[in-house]
């Protein structure tokens, strides 16, 4: 059974005394209320604007979050009394639908272990309209079930792995054939995927083009996605499973 926290424990925690002097922080709000966000959306970005209403030069240390779905970016540059700056929270709501309320506690020089303000990001995600869940590899809008396939290397082979368009635009897939040895072949099955729909990536498999020694892996760069090559990768493991 798992230990029973108290109240007052649980309270501080969501509620924690803030250092003397950081009312020098006046924020525009402290509360922003996000609204309705897909969970298939892009993270979205919201701003805290603040002032530094005190008589000293005041200095964001850290920036924590209640969760690491929201984060945040903000500068260490010491803020003038009476300049403003902002802190920005990104909202990622990927795999995060229902009602949300994440707590983002800004600290200063006044203090390491009290937050000198405490600011709220609220809102609700609605569920995902894809099965986006069933295929957890992700290489920007393209989604896969798996992202290496295993070939024997003794006989003529079809493998297929499957894939999703969880994006807005079609997609039409390829391989870097510069890549590519002659014993292997790939193509996209349909050669298009258009927004929310399945395809097959296909690897075929032909001995009688191979060399008699082949290499225990081999990648797959993939084409047709705005990704930097090593998130854009398959893997081709061959022989027995050791």
């Amino acid at each position: 059974m798992a230990p029973i926290v108290p109240r007052a424990t649980l309270d501080s925690l969501a509620h924690p005394a803030t250092a003397p002097g950081g009312e020098a922080l006046h924020f525009e709000s402290q509360r922003i209320d996000a609204g309705v966000l897909g969970e298939d959306d892009a993270p979205t970005t919201y701003t805290f604007r603040w002032c530094n209403q005190g008589r000293k030069p005041m200095i964001i240390t850290r920036v924590e979050t209640s969760c690491g779905c929201a984060r945040a970016s903000f500068s260490k540059a010491p803020v003038a009394p009476g300049s403003c700056t902002e802190i920005a929270v990104a909202y990622h709501p990927k795999g995060r639908p229902g009602y949300f309320q994440r707590k983002i506690f800004v600290y200063t020089q006044l203090s390491d272990k009290q937050p000198s303000a405490v600011l709220e990001l609220t809102g609700r995600v609605t569920p995902s309209v894809l099965p986006t869940a069933a295929y957890p590899y992700v290489m920007g809008s393209l989604r896969l079930k798996q992202q290496a396939i295993r070939i024997a290397g003794t006989r003529i082979q079809t493998e297929r792995i499957e894939c999703l368009n969880a994006g807005e635009q079609p997609l039409a897939i390829r391989a870097d054939s510069r890549l590519l040895p002659a014993y292997l072949r790939f193509e996209c099955d349909p050669a298009v995927i258009e927004p929310g729909k399945r395809a097959d990536l296909v690897i075929r498999f032909d001995p009688a083009q191979a060399p008699q020694t082949l290499p225990r892996q081999l990648p797959v760069m993939l084409e047709g996605l705005q990704l930097p090559p090593g998130q854009r990768s398959l893997r081709i493991l061959i022989g027995a499973q050791e």
